[in-house]
């Protein structure tokens, strides 16, 4: 469903804010926009949260996005509400159902997103653009623009049960330059798909020796087993590893 008036229509409106910064002005393109709310709730609804509880958060969104919108910036505002509105609604839903698994790499790049939407807002005094957050995130422009769609479609449950014509293009999510020392970004994601596959036990001993680490005896002395078991797991991971990444 599209808004129902015209796109100049809503120029206009956004200029006549831009100037008076009325309520009515800003209620008036909020209403004139409200169908984007319904949609982007459809998306994380799934039986999982009140519908009705997810389009009154959305407006919330929608209401900051047109207080902080900058025609100037060239960035279409529908584009940039979605980001706003989808954000709002997620941020929501975690704290409603915290159980909710998402994928490590989709979690991680979400969580540097934000922070640099945060950390060039305060710097700026403004809404960055998509090319602004690629150069903070060291990810291509087509990478940011794939993590906000991300935002928009992304299923609750589980992304394989995202429609095929929507599914992530995670290909388009690269590093836009080498940094000593950091794994580029689509390293990252293949390295955390391939510890997602793992089973918990081995996650937990990778967790523990790889990323706090503790020595294979520390680790069995903590998860119960003998040192040689935790040995051999961790051989078998790298394995498993190995052939995950190659």
């Amino acid at each position: 469903m599209r808004p129902a008036r015209s796109s100049e229509a809503g120029a206009a409106e956004f200029e006549t804010y831009r100037q008076t910064r009325s309520i009515e002005s800003r209620d008036a393109l909020v209403l004139l926009h409200a169908p984007l709310v319904t949609s982007i709730a459809s998306h994380y609804s799934r039986g999982l949260v009140d519908r009705d509880d997810l389009e009154q958060v959305g407006y919330v969104g929608l209401i900051k996005a047109v207080e902080r919108f900058d025609a100037s910036l060239g960035v279409p505002f529908e584009a940039y509400a979605r980001m706003v509105i989808g954000g709002e609604i997620s941020h929501y839903v975690r704290d409603v159902v915290p159980r909710m698994r998402v994928p490590r790499w989709y979690g991680t790049l979400n969580r540097r997103l934000h922070e640099s939407h945060g950390r060039l807002t305060a710097r700026l005094m403004r809404e960055p653009t998509v090319f602004e957050l690629a150069t903070d995130m060291n990810v291509t422009p087509e990478g940011v623009n794939e993590i906000l769609k991300l935002r928009d479609t992304y299923n609750l449950l589980s992304l394989s049960d995202t429609p095929a014509d929507q599914s992530p293009q995670i290909e388009r999510i690269r590093s836009q330059r080498y940094t000593t020392f950091s794994l580029p970004v689509e390293d990252r994601i293949i390295l955390d798909r391939a510890l997602e596959r793992l089973a918990e036990f081995e996650q937990r001993v990778v967790q523990l020796f790889f990323f706090q680490d503790l020595t294979q005896t520390e680790i069995a002395r903590r998860l119960g087993f003998s040192q040689k078991h935790i040995s051999r797991t961790i051989g078998n991971v790298l394995k498993k590893l190995r052939h995950e990444i190659t």
